[in-house]
């Protein structure tokens, strides 16, 4: 498809078949990567409960890394598109050149970081005494090639952003195909334990450089990348981070939230912080759909946005909200009906078991809301404006999780600490639903209630 055609069809398809042309793959070839960090756990899980639990402190520590990447390439990726509906494709080249020099230096900056402080920064993060040595082992390799996390992620976004779903969804599942056949061999095969995890996911990351040098450097992409636009433009790294910093928070706050709680499940062994790591898991996969539709949702508001198409930005979040919704449902009735099949997938200890089929029934209560803060968050962004997203996402990992967490484990014990989190999640729809509602009904489309068609020009100025 050419740039013409790619460009009239963001403006003018049916919203129904957009949403699923930018959903699906997203979702697929995120799908698959959280199939390879189940694989990860499933086969580091035959090492033993205390290699869960390495894992477990290790995920948030990793999970900061890749939220600095996925909201770095979020904001860009709502600038490109915008600047795209407005007809301003240099600009959009600007910022695809930006992405790669962030991606440059932050990668560089967390490696030295990792060579310096990170067994601090596991103690911080919940390690105890007998899982230190192998998170440390672990995280050792994965800091070690953050520059090849960053680039990565960060490219998939910019992809994304010009209106090319199935090339990073394709990319992706080649990355984790990679990372499964790799995880065998170098944990088992190898005999390279928990560090052979490590060193799979980083080749597998190699795969998708490789692929999205080849995309952009071969002339395959709607934008021409030059090195003139490598150099720093602070205006555009701010544009950027004015969209992308709520994502980015959000994924910080649910980490700390996460190190949180895995230090005070530390106070019930390391067999609860396991628990947690393996109901994290599968949180990640179960919500993959919910991030699959605010990935494709976000190009679609944004390009409409800066297109002055304003009912059509309206149809987009109905239809979006309605699809997480659904499979938020979905997910939430499996996780509650078949708890002890999806927990053995990781271990067969009793305690283990016990505890976790107790706390996944508790933790997926509030599932079939759980999508509304994420969509209501891509709108946000869509549209330019950071500071609402910015206010869901400290409210449902920070300013409401976490005091939560503090003070029900107090009242309840451990199962206080399951609770925190559908609790979190019902608070948080409320405010989303509130939020939504008013700024659309302020700009004169209206979320709920009759459509109506308003002239364009009530988009604010500054954000058409």
């Amino acid at each position: 498809m050419d740039e013409l055609d790619r460009t009239r069809e963001m403006g003018e398809e049916s919203i129904g078949r957009l949403l699923w042309r930018f959903s699906l793959p997203a979702t697929v070839a995120m799908a698959v990567t959280a199939s390879y960090n189940i694989v990860d756990a499933a086969f580091v899980g035959r090492l033993g409960s205390e290699a869960i639990a390495a894992l477990s402190v290790a995920f948030p520590a990793q999970m900061v890394f890749g939220a600095v990447a996925i909201g770095t390439g979020i904001g860009a990726g709502s600038l490109i598109s915008r600047s795209l509906g407005a007809g301003m494709k240099e600009e959009a080249q600007v910022s695809v050149g930006q992405v790669i020099l962030l991606a440059l230096g932050i990668g560089f900056l967390l490696t030295l970081a990792g060579r310096f402080y990170l067994e601090p920064m596991l103690i911080l993060f919940g390690a105890t005494p007998e899982i230190l040595a192998p998170s440390m082992e672990y995280m050792s390799v994965i800091t070690d090639g953050a520059v090849l996390l960053f680039v990565s992620f960060m490219l998939a976004h910019t992809i994304r952003a010009e209106g090319n779903a199935i090339f990073p969804m394709t990319v992706m599942i080649a990355s984790a195909v990679t990372n499964i056949v790799l995880d065998p061999i170098f944990i088992f095969a190898l005999k390279m334990g928990i560090r052979g995890a490590a060193i799979a996911t980083l080749l597998a990351k190699v795969v998708n450089i490789v692929c999205y040098l080849w995309y952009y450097l071969g002339g395959r992409s709607t934008l021409k990348v030059a090195l003139r636009h490598l150099r720093p433009r602070f205006k555009t790294i701010l544009e950027i981070y004015e969209v992308g910093l709520p994502t980015i928070l959000v994924q910080v706050a649910a980490n700390v939230a996460l190190i949180i709680a895995n230090k005070v499940l530390g106070g019930f062994g390391h067999a609860a912080i396991a628990v947690m790591g393996i109901i994290m898991r599968l949180q990640q996969f179960a919500t993959l759909p919910v991030i699959g539709i605010n990935h494709g949702l976000l190009p679609i508001i944004g390009f409409n946005y800066g297109a002055k198409k304003s009912p059509r930005v309206r149809e987009a979040m109905i239809k979006a909200l309605a699809a997480a919704s659904l499979f938020g449902t979905v997910a939430g009735l499996c996780f509650l009906l078949l708890p002890g099949l999806f927990i053995r997938i990781f271990t067969d200890e009793k305690a283990l078991l016990l505890e976790g089929v107790a706390a996944l029934r508790i933790m997926v209560l509030m599932y079939p809301l759980i999508g509304v803060p994420f969509i209501s968050g891509a709108f946000f962004q869509g549209i330019g404006k950071g500071a609402p997203a910015l206010l869901l996402a400290l409210l449902r990992h920070f300013l409401l999780y976490i005091p939560l967490l503090f003070l029900f484990p107090r009242l309840f014990g451990i199962t206080g600490i399951w609770v925190a989190a559908p609790l979190s999640d019902f608070l948080t729809f409320l405010i989303a639903v509130l939020l939504v509602s008013r700024e659309m009904e302020r700009q004169g489309i209206p979320l709920f209630g009759r459509r109506q068609n308003r002239d364009a020009s009530r988009l604010p100025a500054g954000r058409r």
